[in-house]
């Protein structure tokens, strides 16, 4: 192969209904339907305030009606029913007001951790007292809060000096209990306020896990429902469209059903993305931080797992990497959940991080495979997106002005290369970033296995988001999430359950 190359990877294509493929989800979903279908009802769980309530019944009775659009960028939304088979009906299947005045006597606590605790509390409450006492289940809690939750329950949200003071948490934490059971008692309630993070979506999110709750949770903003911009605006039509596009799949993947699936992918292959999240906890470790793994099939369904947290931060204070022992375990489960779920061993493990691999860990990736006796070709790629380096077209001498194709690569040698997935998008006429196109730069850093094939299993991991009804993303689905997970996985101390459906972090 003549190094460097400059080579364009054709568009790839997702299955939907009735084995049909297309380019664009929007497009396969409007003339195909989605890939797995699904009958019946939405039952749909609602908890807010009177106002939330209205929102969602004004959201209600519009998923369902066809949205028209100017724009080939915003395609036509036909209406939930129409798409997914499903009937989104108008009211929903269970409805828990949440008085305002208790949201807003929480909301004037003055400490952050303390307000966010307490308003995270008040949701979990409702949805374990309806789930212990009512036999009317639902398949999705829509949790409807105001914008001023999510202006004061976030970090960097205002907040003033706790109730009980540092010293004392930090004492009692070391051991030492003081002769009053009431004070300990006290003092351990505040120590799980303050051990938990700051931000009410994803410490209400992790607490959910940790009780075992199996209804996934969408959590929503009243003007969003309304189909308002954060300026109180009305959505225009093509915006409307868009964010019924993202809501409706986002809603259809966490009623447990897949939109689409990878097209013409190898065959049994399976891809790990590495996360990693420094604890966030209120007795931070110096260095300490949670390792996780999101794994994905070859039809695009995904778990999540989370490892061991250890001194994982690099010397460097940059990076962070895994000691042998930890990469063996969190890769055997990783595999012992794909035999669970396929019933065999994948052919070709690929593990995807944003640094190099270093000899311990993939020392500890190398045993957890040879554990199974099986021949699995493992393969470590590294991919970030921060480097320096941009291309410019020139477009003096062409009467075509565009920029940067989306699904360009430069081939630097055997082992590196820069993805453009973002880029000039011809189906939709325009591009999916606003600034100078930046690629992605991609190593071969472990194992063996053609550069090309690399490539082109980036450009098809960037079609399998979700979470948003779009043509396709600048990452691929394996690092996409990774923040979001993270923040999940270490919002409170201990997220009791490790393995759960990727639907459940998004």
């Amino acid at each position: 192969m003549k190094m460097p190359n400059l080579v364009y990877f054709e568009e790839p294509s997702v299955v939907f209904g009735h084995s049909q493929t297309a380019k664009d989800a929007r497009d396969g979903l409007t003339l195909f339907g989605p890939f797995q279908p699904s009958f019946g009802d939405v039952r749909i769980g609602i908890i807010g305030t009177q106002r939330g309530y209205d929102a969602y019944l004004h959201y209600a009775q519009n998923v369902n009606k066809p949205v028209y659009t100017k724009s080939a960028g915003r395609p036509f939304f036909p209406g939930f029913h129409a798409v997914f088979g499903l009937q989104w009906t108008s009211t929903p299947t269970a409805t828990i007001i949440v008085e305002e005045s208790a949201i807003y006597r929480i909301l004037k606590v003055d400490n952050l951790h303390e307000r966010t605790y307490q308003l995270a509390t008040l949701y979990l409450d409702a949805i374990k007292n309806y789930t212990q006492n009512e036999e009317r289940q639902v398949n999705l809690w829509y949790i409807v809060i105001p914008k001023i939750v999510w202006s004061l329950c976030r970090p960097k949200s205002r907040s003033k000096g706790a109730t009980i003071s540092k010293v004392r948490i930090q004492t009692y934490a070391a051991g030492q209990k003081s002769l009053w059971v009431d004070d300990d008692t006290k003092v351990r309630k505040f120590m799980q306020m303050y051990e938990a993070d700051s931000d009410f979506h994803d410490q209400l999110k992790a607490r959910i896990l940790s009780e075992k709750i199996t209804t996934p949770v969408q959590i929503m903003l009243e003007d969003t429902l309304l189909l308002r911009d954060k300026n109180d605006n009305a959505l225009d039509d093509d915006m409307k469209a868009h964010l019924l596009w993202t809501q409706s799949t986002s809603t259809y993947y966490k009623l447990g059903n897949l939109p689409w699936k990878l097209y013409n992918v190898r065959d049994g292959v399976c891809y790990i993305g590495l996360v990693f999240k420094t604890l966030q906890s209120y007795q931070k470790l110096s260095g300490y931080a949670c390792c996780a793994a999101q794994m994905f099939l070859d039809s695009g369904d995904g778990m999540v797992f989370r490892g061991n947290i250890g001194p994982w931060k690099g010397k460097n204070e940059k990076t962070y990497h895994l000691d042998e022992q930890a990469s063996k375990e969190l890769i055997v489960t990783a595999l012992d959940s794909y035999k669970t779920k396929t019933g065999i061993l994948p052919k070709e493990l690929f593990i995807h991080g944003r640094t190099r691999f270093t000899d311990e860990e993939w020392a500890g990736f190398t045993m957890a495979v040879k554990s199974f006796n099986t021949e699995i070709n493992l393969v470590g790629v590294t991919i970030n997106d921060n480097d320096g380096f941009r291309l410019f077209k020139n477009n003096h001498s062409t009467k075509f002005k565009y920029g940067i194709m989306r699904g360009l690569a430069l081939l630097v040698n055997e082992t590196n290369a820069y993805l453009w997935t973002k880029g000039f998008i011809p189906r939709t006429e325009t591009t999916n970033h606003l600034e100078v196109a930046r690629p992605l730069k991609i190593c071969v850093s472990r194992g063996t296995c053609k550069i090309d094939t690399v490539l082109r299993d980036v450009l098809c991991l960037t079609k399998l988001n979700y979470n948003a009804c779009i043509y396709g993303d600048g990452l691929p689905v394996t690092l996409r999430f990774s923040d979001k997970i993270g923040n999940i996985l270490t919002a409170i101390k201990d997220v009791n359950w490790p393995a759960r459906q990727f639907k459940y972090y998004i």
